[in-house]
Protein backbone atom coordinates (compact mmCIF):
# COMPACT_ATOMS: atom_id res chain seq x y z
CA UNK A 1 0.00 0.00 0.00
CA UNK A 2 2.70 2.39 0.87
CA UNK A 3 4.64 1.63 -2.26
CA UNK A 4 1.74 2.37 -4.28
CA UNK A 5 0.85 5.81 -2.90
CA UNK A 6 4.86 6.61 -2.81
CA UNK A 7 4.59 5.26 -6.81
CA UNK A 8 1.85 7.36 -7.40
CA UNK A 9 3.00 10.81 -5.66
CA UNK A 10 6.43 9.83 -8.22
CA UNK A 11 4.18 9.49 -11.29
CA UNK A 12 1.99 12.45 -10.51
CA UNK A 13 4.11 15.29 -9.65
CA UNK A 14 6.23 15.24 -13.12
CA UNK A 15 3.46 16.41 -14.60
CA UNK A 16 2.03 18.81 -12.03
CA UNK A 17 5.31 20.32 -12.89
CA UNK A 18 5.15 19.98 -16.14
CA UNK A 19 1.19 21.99 -16.36
CA UNK A 20 2.48 24.53 -13.86
CA UNK A 21 5.35 25.22 -15.94
CA UNK A 22 3.34 25.44 -19.30
CA UNK A 23 0.77 27.68 -17.40
CA UNK A 24 3.53 30.22 -16.51
CA UNK A 25 4.95 29.76 -20.43
CA UNK A 26 1.23 30.76 -21.71
CA UNK A 27 1.15 33.63 -18.92
CA UNK A 28 4.44 34.99 -20.31
CA UNK A 29 3.99 34.62 -24.04
CA UNK A 30 0.16 36.63 -23.72
CA UNK A 31 2.00 39.07 -21.83
CA UNK A 32 4.29 40.08 -24.22
CA UNK A 33 1.62 39.76 -27.11
CA UNK A 34 -0.47 41.97 -25.09
CA UNK A 35 2.04 44.29 -23.76
CA UNK A 36 3.80 45.00 -27.03
CA UNK A 37 0.44 45.58 -28.77
CA UNK A 38 -0.90 48.18 -26.14
CA UNK A 39 2.36 49.99 -26.18
CA UNK A 40 2.12 50.13 -29.60
CA UNK A 41 -1.08 51.50 -29.68
CA UNK A 42 -0.36 53.92 -27.28
CA UNK A 43 2.52 55.06 -29.25
CA UNK A 44 0.54 55.87 -32.28
CA UNK A 45 -1.94 57.11 -30.28
CA UNK A 46 1.03 59.94 -28.79
CA UNK A 47 2.22 60.59 -32.21
CA UNK A 48 -0.96 61.01 -33.93
CA UNK A 49 -2.04 64.70 -32.20
CA UNK A 50 1.79 66.00 -33.22
CA UNK A 51 1.72 64.43 -36.45
CA UNK A 52 -2.21 65.78 -37.38
CA UNK A 53 -1.49 69.31 -36.17
CA UNK A 54 2.10 69.34 -38.15
CA UNK A 55 1.39 67.78 -41.63
CA UNK A 56 -2.92 68.34 -41.23
CA UNK A 57 -2.85 71.54 -39.72
CA UNK A 58 0.25 72.75 -41.49
CA UNK A 59 1.63 73.91 -37.80
CA UNK A 60 4.53 71.76 -38.19
CA UNK A 61 7.26 73.84 -36.02
CA UNK A 62 10.38 73.44 -38.08
CA UNK A 63 12.85 69.79 -37.92
CA UNK A 64 15.67 71.96 -35.87
CA UNK A 65 13.22 72.78 -33.28
CA UNK A 66 12.02 69.33 -32.88
CA UNK A 67 15.75 68.12 -32.73
CA UNK A 68 17.04 70.55 -30.08
CA UNK A 69 13.95 69.64 -28.13
CA UNK A 70 14.43 66.06 -28.44
CA UNK A 71 18.02 65.90 -27.39
CA UNK A 72 17.90 68.47 -24.66
CA UNK A 73 15.53 66.28 -23.25
CA UNK A 74 17.36 63.05 -24.28
CA UNK A 75 20.17 64.56 -22.05
CA UNK A 76 18.17 64.88 -19.11
CA UNK A 77 16.16 62.02 -18.67
CA UNK A 78 17.89 59.71 -21.58
CA UNK A 79 19.26 57.74 -18.95
CA UNK A 80 16.00 56.31 -17.34
CA UNK A 81 15.17 55.00 -20.58
CA UNK A 82 17.42 52.17 -19.66
CA UNK A 83 17.83 52.72 -16.51
CA UNK A 84 14.03 52.24 -15.29
CA UNK A 85 13.46 49.10 -16.87
CA UNK A 86 16.42 47.06 -15.87
CA UNK A 87 15.39 48.77 -12.33
CA UNK A 88 12.14 48.09 -11.93
CA UNK A 89 12.04 44.63 -13.56
CA UNK A 90 12.54 42.28 -10.64
CA UNK A 91 10.01 43.82 -8.44
CA UNK A 92 7.62 44.19 -11.38
CA UNK A 93 8.38 41.07 -13.34
CA UNK A 94 6.81 40.07 -17.15
CA UNK A 95 3.34 41.70 -16.93
CA UNK A 96 3.67 44.14 -14.34
CA UNK A 97 6.56 46.22 -16.59
CA UNK A 98 4.32 46.85 -19.52
CA UNK A 99 1.30 47.36 -17.26
CA UNK A 100 3.63 49.98 -15.46
CA UNK A 101 4.85 51.56 -18.49
CA UNK A 102 1.76 51.63 -19.94
CA UNK A 103 -0.20 53.30 -17.27
CA UNK A 104 2.56 55.39 -15.91
CA UNK A 105 3.67 56.63 -12.30
CA UNK A 106 5.95 53.43 -11.94
CA UNK A 107 8.19 55.07 -9.00
CA UNK A 108 5.43 56.49 -6.78
CA UNK A 109 2.47 54.59 -7.49
CA UNK A 110 3.02 50.68 -9.71
CA UNK A 111 6.63 49.58 -7.91
CA UNK A 112 4.87 50.33 -4.13
CA UNK A 113 1.88 48.77 -4.96
CA UNK A 114 3.58 45.92 -6.61
CA UNK A 115 5.47 45.28 -3.49
CA UNK A 116 2.52 45.72 -1.23
CA UNK A 117 0.61 43.27 -2.83
CA UNK A 118 3.81 40.40 -2.89
CA UNK A 119 4.31 41.11 0.66
CA UNK A 120 0.50 40.69 1.33
CA UNK A 121 0.38 37.37 -0.16
CA UNK A 122 3.77 36.47 1.37
CA UNK A 123 5.51 35.90 -1.81
CA UNK A 124 9.17 35.35 -1.73
CA UNK A 125 10.93 38.48 -4.71
CA UNK A 126 11.57 36.94 -8.06
CA UNK A 127 9.28 34.16 -8.30
CA UNK A 128 6.14 33.48 -10.17
CA UNK A 129 3.69 33.68 -7.26
CA UNK A 130 5.25 37.43 -6.47
CA UNK A 131 5.02 38.51 -9.99
CA UNK A 132 1.16 37.35 -10.39
CA UNK A 133 0.87 39.57 -6.81
CA UNK A 134 2.38 42.36 -8.47
CA UNK A 135 0.58 42.74 -11.49
CA UNK A 136 -2.57 42.86 -9.32
CA UNK A 137 -1.56 45.32 -7.11
CA UNK A 138 -0.27 47.04 -10.18
CA UNK A 139 -4.04 46.81 -12.20
CA UNK A 140 -5.97 47.93 -8.92
CA UNK A 141 -3.63 50.82 -8.19
CA UNK A 142 -4.45 51.81 -11.88
CA UNK A 143 -7.85 51.64 -11.96
CA UNK A 144 -7.72 53.83 -8.79
CA UNK A 145 -5.25 56.08 -10.37
CA UNK A 146 -7.98 57.09 -12.74
CA UNK A 147 -11.21 56.92 -11.23
CA UNK A 148 -8.59 59.87 -9.23
CA UNK A 149 -7.69 61.54 -12.10
CA UNK A 150 -11.24 61.87 -13.76
CA UNK A 151 -12.37 63.43 -10.36
CA UNK A 152 -9.17 65.77 -10.66
CA UNK A 153 -10.12 66.75 -13.85
CA UNK A 154 -13.39 67.27 -13.77
CA UNK A 155 -13.15 69.27 -10.73
CA UNK A 156 -9.19 69.67 -9.79
CA UNK A 157 -8.89 73.67 -9.44
CA UNK A 158 -11.74 73.79 -7.34
CA UNK A 159 -10.64 70.82 -4.90
CA UNK A 160 -6.53 72.24 -5.08
CA UNK A 161 -8.03 75.27 -4.06
CA UNK A 162 -9.61 73.84 -0.64
CA UNK A 163 -6.25 72.28 0.20
CA UNK A 164 -4.55 74.70 3.01
CA UNK A 165 -1.09 75.53 1.95
CA UNK A 166 1.08 73.75 4.53
CA UNK A 167 -0.26 70.72 3.47
CA UNK A 168 -0.16 71.29 -0.29
CA UNK A 169 3.77 71.96 0.80
CA UNK A 170 3.98 68.62 2.07
CA UNK A 171 2.76 67.16 -0.76
CA UNK A 172 7.22 67.64 -1.99
CA UNK A 173 7.83 65.17 0.44
CA UNK A 174 5.35 62.18 -0.70
CA UNK A 175 8.00 60.64 -3.15
CA UNK A 176 10.59 60.32 -0.74
CA UNK A 177 8.74 59.19 2.08
CA UNK A 178 7.71 56.09 -0.60
CA UNK A 179 10.70 55.33 -1.89
CA UNK A 180 11.64 55.78 2.22
CA UNK A 181 9.36 53.32 2.86
CA UNK A 182 10.27 50.55 -0.24
CA UNK A 183 13.59 50.32 0.85
CA UNK A 184 12.31 49.84 4.14
CA UNK A 185 10.21 46.57 3.22
CA UNK A 186 12.77 45.28 1.15
CA UNK A 187 16.21 45.36 3.74
CA UNK A 188 13.51 44.11 6.60
CA UNK A 189 15.00 40.74 5.64
CA UNK A 190 18.57 41.33 5.26
CA UNK A 191 19.02 45.36 7.14
CA UNK A 192 22.62 44.67 5.85
CA UNK A 193 21.81 45.30 2.76
CA UNK A 194 19.61 48.01 3.35
CA UNK A 195 22.13 49.65 5.41
CA UNK A 196 24.70 49.82 2.46
CA UNK A 197 22.45 50.91 0.04
CA UNK A 198 21.64 53.43 2.09
CA UNK A 199 25.27 54.58 2.48
CA UNK A 200 26.16 54.26 -0.83
CA UNK A 201 23.19 56.23 -1.75
CA UNK A 202 23.85 59.53 0.42
CA UNK A 203 27.56 59.41 -0.55
CA UNK A 204 26.34 59.71 -4.20
CA UNK A 205 24.18 62.20 -3.71
CA UNK A 206 26.56 64.32 -1.93
CA UNK A 207 29.40 63.70 -4.24
CA UNK A 208 30.27 65.95 -7.06
CA UNK A 209 29.20 63.60 -9.62
CA UNK A 210 27.60 64.19 -13.14
CA UNK A 211 23.92 64.38 -11.72
CA UNK A 212 22.64 62.31 -14.81
CA UNK A 213 24.39 58.97 -13.98
CA UNK A 214 24.02 59.43 -9.67
CA UNK A 215 21.40 57.03 -9.90
CA UNK A 216 22.72 54.79 -12.78
CA UNK A 217 25.83 54.64 -10.56
CA UNK A 218 24.23 53.83 -7.32
CA UNK A 219 22.52 51.04 -8.30
CA UNK A 220 25.72 49.72 -9.79
CA UNK A 221 27.46 49.98 -6.93
CA UNK A 222 24.83 48.63 -5.01
CA UNK A 223 24.56 45.20 -6.89
CA UNK A 224 27.85 45.06 -7.24
CA UNK A 225 28.87 45.44 -3.09
CA UNK A 226 26.02 42.83 -2.78
CA UNK A 227 27.05 40.35 -4.95
CA UNK A 228 30.63 40.52 -3.38
CA UNK A 229 28.96 40.20 0.16
CA UNK A 230 26.71 36.99 -1.28
CA UNK A 231 29.90 35.50 -2.83
CA UNK A 232 32.13 35.44 0.17
CA UNK A 233 29.29 33.71 1.96
CA UNK A 234 29.10 31.22 -0.94
CA UNK A 235 25.48 31.57 -1.36
CA UNK A 236 27.00 32.22 -5.75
Amino acid sequence: MGYTTDSTVEMTTPPIEAAENNTVDIFYKRSHFWGRLTLLVLIIMCFAPPLYMSFVLDAHPGWGVIATGLVGYASFIGIMWVLEPITYYPTLGVAGTYLAFLTGNIANMCLPCSSAAQKAVDAEPGSTKAEIAGVFGIAVASLTNIVVLVIMVIGGTFLIALIPPYIEGAFNFVLPSIFGAVLGQFAYKTPQYGVIALIIGMIILFSPVFSLIKIALCVALTITAVLFMEKKKGNI
